[in-house]
This record gives structure tokens, C-alpha cells and sequence, in this order.
């Protein structure tokens, strides 16, 4: 294991560590709600579009274009009317009316991406990547809006994608998204710990 694991390490690309190092740092960012985050994100995904297409995975670079458009937004809401302290966007639950909402998208997102990959051949286990791929859609939805429950659906989505690498043996890939799974763990944790009891809305 080891000696592949070393030799995985050393075929990474610098873009590839780029990603890494950008996506890594962005999650750290956001777990301590400082704005920067959101251009770091940015730079992740939009070298994982570059891979992507490098690698002839055009679903997966149009999934990263759609992340760079989510992380976009969530740069805006955190950045808007910064000057006016009650305007800001501040820790909280997700609304309970939206809960509906978001489970009809996550089942049928993740049947349209899950037909989609069947149809590119870019998964061997189309429908279970789509569902952990909606979950992070979800999950960077909630982050741009500061609702705890994002770190719940990282965690889902990592969970699945590390599976699919452990499975793999892409052993710097499983290092990756077990980072991921504690920094989304301690986000989850900080936030409880500073969010208002009042803030959990109906």
C-alpha cells in the first residue's frame, strides 16, 4: 500500500495538487466564515474543469462549471451589504419549509446526473456518483447561505466518494476526502457551538 501510495503521489500533476491545496484551504476558510473562501473554491473547480476536460470527463467539467457558478453566489451573499451588520448573513438552520424542496431536488437530480453519466460512460456507478454529487451541490448551496445543515450533506457526499476511491485503492484520493469528512466534522461542530438557538426558523 505504501509503495503505491508513493507512487500515486508522484504522478499528481501541479494542477492537480493546485485543486487540492485551493479546495482544502477554501473548506478551512469557510469553516471559520471568512470570505476568502469563496475565491479559493472558485480556483478549485475551475482547475477541476481544466481536468476535467483533460481527462475527457466533459459531465464531470460541466458539474464544476455549475460549482464555480454556486461559489459565485455564495461569494455575493456573504460580501453583500457587508457594511450593514443586520443585512449580514449569519450562522442558522435551514427553514424547515425548505426541507421539502430540497429532498424533491436530490431525488431528481440525482436521477437526471445519474442518467447522464449512464449515458457518457464516465461512472461505473452512475446513480450513486449523482446522488454524492447532489449532496455537494446541496451542501454548497446551504454553505452560501450559512446553514449549518451543509456540513451534513459534505459529509454524505465524501463519505460516498471516498467509498468509490478506498474501492479504487486511489490512495491520495482516500487521504483527500478523509480530510474533507474531519474538516466538515469540525465545521459542523464550530457552528453548533456559535449558532443562536433563535436562529432555527419554521
Amino acid at each position: 500500500m505504501l509503495d503505491t501510495l508513493l507512487e500515486q503521489l508522484q504522478s499528481i500533476s501541479l494542477i492537480d495538487w493546485f485543486a487540492m491545496v485551493m479546495g482544502i484551504t477554501g473548506v478551512w476558510l469557510s469553516i471559520k466564515e471568512k470570505l476568502i473562501a469563496w475565491p479559493l473554491f472558485i480556483l478549485c473547480y475551475s482547475a477541476y474543469i481544466y481536468i476535467s476536460f483533460r481527462g475527457g470527463y466533459y459531465a464531470f467539467g460541466g458539474m464544476n462549471i455549475a460549482f464555480v457558478g454556486i461559489a459565485g453566489y455564495g461569494w455575493y451573499q456573504w460580501s453583500r451589504n457587508s457594511d450593514r451588520e443586520d443585512d449580514a448573513v449569519s450562522i442558522s438552520h435551514l427553514p424547515s419549509r425548505h426541507w421539502l424542496t430540497i429532498i424533491a431536488l436530490l431525488i431528481t437530480g440525482t436521477a437526471a446526473i445519474g442518467t447522464l453519466l449512464s449515458t457518457t460512460g464516465e461512472a461505473r456507478l452512475p446513480y450513486y456518483d449523482a446522488f454524492a454529487t447532489c449532496c455537494a451541490f446541496i451542501a454548497q448551496w446551504m454553505l452560501s447561505r450559512k446553514h449549518i445543515e451543509n456540513w451534513i450533506f459534505w459529509i454524505i457526499s465524501d463519505c460516498v466518494y471516498l467509498k468509490f476511491f478506498y474501492t479504487d485503492k486511489v490512495w491520495p484520493s482516500v487521504i483527500l476526502f478523509s480530510v474533507f469528512i474531519i474538516l466538515a466534522i469540525k465545521g459542523w461542530r464550530e457552528w453548533k457551538r456559535t449558532i443562536a438557538p433563535s436562529t432555527s426558523a419554521d
